[in-house]
């Protein structure tokens, strides 16, 4: 069997893209990220930043780094359908061949909305950052940590 997806038949190395299983499992995968993500934000927001300063930054950090991925592959995700395209025939120099092939379709695939919707929390989360090392300054002024002291 041969996965067409180029438009033009005459082309001998048409690219191979992902099946529909591959597809599928690179969801779970954002779906997982998506998941540590809020987990962590939850976290960074959640936390006293009294009692627990640098845990609330390691929360805010890690946040926006798995913001940053998110926004990366919101722009690649697609589910991808692997129809029939039936027989095509080719010939070569002396005889006619007939081969079965099969045409990759785009079945869903994520809009600007939701690509926008990913930059701006990771906006938001690199501003969670800001604020908690302002929240961690506060800490440091009010406990009088001294420089260079234990």
């Amino acid at each position: 069997m041969t996965l067409l997806t180029n438009a033009s038949l005459s082309m001998p190395n048409s690219s191979i893209v992902f099946t529909q299983q591959s597809a599928y499992t690179s969801f779970e995968l954002y779906y997982a990220i998506i998941g540590l993500f809020a987990i962590f934000v939850l976290a960074s927001l959640f936390l006293d930043g009294k009692t627990k300063p640098f845990e609330k930054l390691f929360a805010a950090i890690i946040a926006f780094l798995l913001s940053i991925i998110n926004a990366y592959a919101s722009f690649s995700l697609a589910i991808i359908k692997v129809g029939d395209a039936g027989f095509i025939q080719y010939i070569n120099s002396s005889f006619i061949s007939q081969q079965q092939s099969i045409v990759p379709m785009v079945i869903m695939q994520n809009t600007s909305m939701w690509q926008v919707v990913c930059w701006i929390l990771a906006i938001l989360c690199f501003i969670n950052i800001v604020n908690c090392i302002l929240v961690l300054m506060d800490y440091s002024r009010i406990t009088g940590v001294k420089k260079g002291g234990l």
